[in-house]
């Protein structure tokens, strides 16, 4: 690792290397996160340079339509992607990516694997600039398992030397911390968990604005599932065990809210169809905005039955609303059962369902009362604020030199 020292300043300028920035949707956490830190730094005071690509969700995002997203101390410099909308391989990203580092005093790099987050590093590297990476779960065990050979590949080819040469290594929990050791990354590693913007959830629709948009969830006990439809989350669990759910709670709706991921969603969606409880099981496609929070307000449980996260915004964002949670070991959300707001189970069908069984059979009183103790840790832990002035105190000490701080204080809250 190498070592930078400079005269501490208040507002050191950094740039944001992000493969995904809104208004693209449908890219999971990495994208929100990139949003979320750099939006929240810049509210605070820092200059900010976002360095994305034009790829959205099957579409092509105009340049013009980042402006809506850009503020007073925040700049969008949006490159024309090639091919590959995930993984955005671009001819044009080196040349913007050199010119926004070099007026920069730092670099943030979220995520590995994709073609500007490698370039990202590259550069930095070669401009001897102090530059931070975030892994974004991307070595964790059971993700690897996903196209292992290619992404082994692409490990040994160039993430082990943009992990190896970086200033410091962004976690959000100590579980991928512990991924990055498995693979020979030593670090310094900093952990900060992931953030949500709590003003978007402080006013909810009506509870009953949901059965506008979907009129089958009139007088049922709604169990909501709200992520990526990919082999990840747990899906292949849920969708069996819920026999037992509905024989035991007749009025229980299983919904499952979220955008497919390389075609998972269609095996989830057959896995349903093929079973004789169907008709308690409700596919909602990908929901924003209203339809998104009117879901959230009227579920009575929310469901992540995940095999791993690194961090699981849609945990946070239901906490926010209120509502009690149940996900698995492999997500960094053990405080649920700690703090009385939910369960924290292994990933095991068994035990998800045991977890369903005994929250569905609670008053609404005592799972709106688990609702309310989680919607108070997510305000006084979990705000993209919080995230945000932790990173501002490890972009300091990668400035002057300093120890890595493991677990950083947020800056001004000393």
């Amino acid at each position: 690792m190498r070592n930078h020292t400079t005269e501490s300043s208040p507002h050191p300028a950094v740039a944001f290397i992000v493969t995904h920035y809104p208004p693209a949707t449908g890219f999971g956490g990495v994208c929100e996160s990139g949003y979320g830190l750099s939006s929240a730094m810049a509210k605070i005071g820092l200059p900010i340079d976002v360095v994305t690509s034009d790829a959205g969700k099957d579409v092509r995002i105009p340049f013009q339509s980042f402006r809506k997203y850009e503020q007073d101390n925040l700049k969008i410099h949006p490159f024309r992607y090639v091919y590959n909308e995930r993984s955005c391989f671009s001819f044009s990203s080196k040349k913007w990516i050199q010119s926004i580092i070099k007026k920069n005093d730092i670099v943030y790099v979220n995520g590995i694997y994709t073609h500007p987050a490698t370039i990202g590093a590259r550069c930095a590297r070669q401009a001897k600039k102090p530059h931070i990476v975030a892994t974004r779960n991307g070595l964790d065990p059971w993700m690897m398992r996903i196209k292992y050979i290619k992404k082994m590949l692409g490990f040994f080819t160039y993430v082990k030397t943009d992990l190896l040469g970086t200033d410091c290594i962004h976690v959000t929990a100590e579980r991928e911390m512990e991924a990055c050791i498995g693979m020979g990354i030593k670090g310094p590693f900093t952990i900060i968990p992931n953030g949500i913007d709590v003003s978007r959830f402080a006013v909810l629709p009506d509870t009953n604005r949901s059965e506008i948009f979907w009129p089958i969830l009139k007088g049922r006990k709604v169990v909501l599932f709200m992520s990526r439809l990919s082999k990840q989350k747990g899906l292949d669990m849920l969708i069996p065990l819920w026999r037992h759910i509905i024989k035991k709670y007749p009025d229980a709706l299983l919904v499952i809210a979220g955008p497919d991921y390389l075609g998972y969603g269609e095996t989830v969606r057959q896995m349903a169809n093929n079973s004789e409880y169907s008709d308690s099981i409700l596919f909602t496609g990908n929901v924003e905005g209203e339809r998104k929070l009117s879901l959230l307000s009227r579920a009575e449980i929310f469901i992540l039955p995940s095999y791993s996260e690194n961090f699981g915004n849609v945990v946070a964002e239901a906490m926010a609303c209120s509502v009690p949670v149940i996900t698995t070991r492999e997500t960094p959300w053990q405080e649920l059962d700690q703090v009385g707001c939910g369960c924290c189970v292994p990933a095991e069908e068994n035990f998800i369902r045991d977890a369903l069984d005994g929250m569905l059979s609670l008053n609404d009183h005592e799972r709106k009362q688990m609702g309310v103790r989680g919607k108070k840790i997510i305000s006084e832990k979990y705000t993209w604020d919080i995230a945000a002035r932790k990173l501002i105190t490890v972009c300091h000490a990668v400035l002057n030199g300093s120890d890595i701080p493991l677990y950083p204080t947020p800056w001004g809250k000393e």
